[in-house]
């Protein structure tokens, strides 16, 4: 069954509680929330989540190792497994604008930060200290989970090969499908385990989706494509730091103004594009074989669900991911 990713903006607690029951009630495999510092705590969410549920695998989609301090990333997860269990994953990204431009940090080093935070939690997980210089290890035990890792650029595709159990391919354009998937499957040959399984979420317009959820939600994934792709879109750098700036701002309607509709046209499945056989064929050239869905509201979430099923079924069985 499908994972689920939530995009309701700044849920409430409530709304977490009904969100999680809804997926797990779908039959949804995973719930990732968002990790955003505009809105509510993710990890004080997650926790919300796992205590409406009895099933679902929780974690954050994405989270990044710029705004917290890894050592305080490890013990959210080993908290969050005291509520949870072992249905707890990590998902990580680079961090969108919002960090480059209102927290100002320079994101340049994200594929070498995200690679040292993984090595961490496998570290701790496995019984080695916190922190190796004072020998001191965590008041509490973090057990092996599974690491998502998503991204647009070469740098973090070629982490998500080398080092994620779970490679995320989140709301890619159609026309570099095939870039982003050849390079996570390069960056993993050396791998003794096959590399990571690769997870789609593509980006569908749904009937009973808002269009301006759905495009608020493509525009943001404009920033995350590569510079390949944004080439090819006639998207120079004066016009993306427009778009990044309206995002940041929360001015959606500035940031739509901003990009072409032949834009949003190659990050969008719909109509017949969006058949689950058409979404299957597309997935399984990508290597694809899981498939994540985004959800826009709690109400949509059993056709959501539903949908992500019928992808999966034409796809076949799931590689389950190795934890390392």
């Amino acid at each position: 069954m499908p994972g689920v990713i939530g995009h309701l903006k700044n849920p409430s607690v409530a709304a977490v509680e009904e969100l999680a029951g809804a997926a797990e009630s779908a039959g949804a495999r995973w719930l990732g929330l968002a990790d955003a510092f505009w809105w509510r705590d993710v990890w004080v969410l997650l926790t919300v989540a796992a205590g409406a549920t009895s099933r679902l695998v929780l974690g954050p989609a994405m989270t990044n190792p710029y705004l917290r301090h890894p050592f305080l990333t490890v013990a959210a997860l080993a908290t969050l497994q005291e509520v949870a269990g072992p249905r707890v994953f990590l998902g990580l990204a680079a961090g969108g604008s919002e960090a480059r431009l209102a927290a100002k940090v320079d994101r340049r080093d994200a594929p070498a930060r995200t690679a040292a935070l993984i090595e961490l939690v496998r570290a701790v997980a496995a019984g080695l200290p916190l922190d190796p210089d004072s020998g001191r290890r965590l008041d509490m035990p973090l057990v092996s989970l599974p690491v998502l890792v998503a991204g647009g650029h070469d740098g973090m595709l070629r982490t998500a090969g080398r080092h994620a159990d779970q490679a995320l391919i989140w709301a890619t354009a159609g026309s570099d499908l095939d870039r982003v998937s050849d390079v996570i499957g390069e960056s993993a040959a050396d791998r003794s385990d096959g590399g990571p399984e690769v997870v789609w979420a593509p980006l569908t317009a749904l009937p009973d989706d808002r269009e301006a959820d759905v495009t608020d939600v493509a525009i943001y994934a404009v920033l995350n494509a590569g510079p390949g792709v944004l080439e090819r879109w006639g998207l120079d750098g004066d016009v993306l730091e427009r778009i990044r700036r309206a995002v940041v701002a929360g001015d959606g309607g500035a940031a739509r103004r901003l990009v072409p509709d032949a834009v949003l046209g190659d990050l969008l499945l719909s109509g017949a594009d969006a058949d689950p056989q058409a979404v299957a064929s597309r997935g399984r050239a990508a290597g694809a074989t899981s498939i994540a869905v985004p959800v826009f509201s709690v109400a949509t979430v059993e056709a959501r669900v539903a949908w992500g099923a019928a992808v999966e079924a034409a796809l076949g069985p799931p590689r389950a991911p190795e934890v390392r």
